[in-house]
């Protein structure tokens, strides 16, 4: 976290002279910090600060959960915040101590894991050290009146996320260190043209409980690879249901609108398998004419999305499927009736492309982010998907199919 806002800059001013005339006093350092050093102490300060002061004035959260552990301070890593450095423990002891007293330090020995998609974490055993706001900064973010608006996320964070291959014991795989080549340097100009563009935007959300400060995205890609995956995963709006969304939410005070790609998968195929022109009309999940009835669309889409994305042709239903379809209709049955519709990519929709698919889905929503930019057009994704404000809506249906065309050859249905 960083300070947004003028007057959490002055209270983070306020306390960094504190802990000058503490070190001062006390004498504990014998020599100066080279210039380098304190640009970093006090960005420590800052990231420290702003971290509890969300804490204190989020009820979702009621400490600031972090390793102390050397193994974690001293291990370099693209992924590690600036604020876990080898000097946080002195640092935490000078803001602890009886004269500062403006943290509560609670200090245990934990491992964490990941956790979800935005590479939260949480404990996975042991006794965590927890630090919260102590009375003397409890006492400022009062006086400063203070609130989750003047805190904005550090554009520090690593946006560009390699992750290993999963393993059967894990739910979401580890990220690996990678050394930067032209590739991922493009990935991450992109990545942080889009950042810094979302973060100054006028967004606002009325839901109780969400802070509409928190937007920074970040591209993860999977199994040691670029060319799998690559969505773009964070910001508020993709944790909230779209009916929520539709309600609560507004861009430059214009209430939101979800532009969508329809059938993207499957059109992904076509243009992979160079079938361009070969697409069949209508509805591509529309198998009435092979024994399934329209109205079973919804299940239709899972069983397909679950061919896409399995390594084999699944064996039963996919979870939430079976309610879909008549009792007499079997998975066998969807699955012949899809192949026989879609002849010209099933060997391509039995290969496990799904990551894949992925990129390629990820490289189209990022140019188009980056096209409604160029034209003022504030864009949040949402995987296959961008919200705009209402005014925008047909700039962005026009961008998204010309970009879509682009990438593949094929124009698109964009529903909003």
């Amino acid at each position: 976290m960083k300070a947004k806002s003028t007057k959490l800059k002055k209270l983070i001013e306020e306390v960094q002279t504190q802990i000058d005339g503490y070190e001062h006093y006390y004498k504990t350092r014998k020599r100066a910090r080279r210039a380098v050093d304190q640009l970093s102490f006090e960005r420590m300060i800052e990231a420290i600060l702003c971290d509890l002061c969300l804490v204190f004035l989020d009820p979702r959260y009621k400490a600031l959960h972090l390793s102390l552990s050397n193994k974690v301070l001293r291990k370099a890593s693209r992924y590690k915040s600036p604020v876990l450095g080898k000097t946080l423990p002195d640092l935490l002891r000078i803001m602890e101590s009886p004269e500062m007293d403006f943290v509560r330090l609670t200090k245990g020995r934990t491992t964490f894991k990941v956790i979800d998609q935005d590479l939260n974490m949480a404990p996975a055993g042991g006794i965590q050290s927890t630090l919260t706001a102590g009375p003397k900064l409890t006492a400022r973010i009062h006086s400063f009146a203070i609130t989750q608006d003047d805190i904005a996320w550090s554009d520090e964070q690593e946006t560009i996320v390699l992750r290993a291959p999963k393993t059967p014991r894990t739910d979401i795989a580890e990220a690996l260190e990678y050394k930067d080549n032209d590739s991922s340097v493009h990935l991450r100009q992109q990545m942080q043209a889009i950042n810094q563009w979302v973060a100054a935007a006028d967004i606002d959300c009325s839901l109780a409980g969400v802070n509409s400060n928190d937007r920074y995205l970040r591209r993860i890609f999977n199994n040691a690879s670029y060319e799998q995956g690559g969505r773009l995963y964070g910001g508020f709006w993709q944790r909230i249901k779209a009916d929520e969304r539709a309600e609560s939410m507004f861009i430059n005070e214009d209430a939101v609108v979800e532009c969508d790609y329809g059938q993207m998968s499957i059109l992904l195929l076509y243009a992979e398998a160079g079938a361009q022109d070969q697409l069949p009309e209508g509805d591509l999940y529309d198998l009435s004419d092979y024994g399934i009835p329209e109205d079973c669309r919804a299940g239709i889409k899972k069983v397909m999305q679950a061919i896409i994305n399995s390594p084999n042709v699944p064996k039963r239903m996919p979870k939430g499927a079976r309610q879909h379809f008549p009792s007499r209709i079997s998975l066998k049955n969807v699955v012949r009736a899809i192949e026989k519709r879609h002849f010209r990519i099933f060997p391509l929709m039995t290969c496990n492309m799904g990551m894949q698919l992925f990129r390629k889905e990820s490289d189209i929503l990022v140019d188009v982010l980056l096209k409604l930019k160029a034209q003022s057009v504030v864009a949040l994704p949402i995987h296959d998907a961008v919200l705009v404000a209402d005014e925008d809506k047909d700039t962005a249906v026009r961008v998204m199919k010309e970009v879509f065309k682009k990438h593949t050859g094929i124009t698109p249905e964009v529903t909003n």
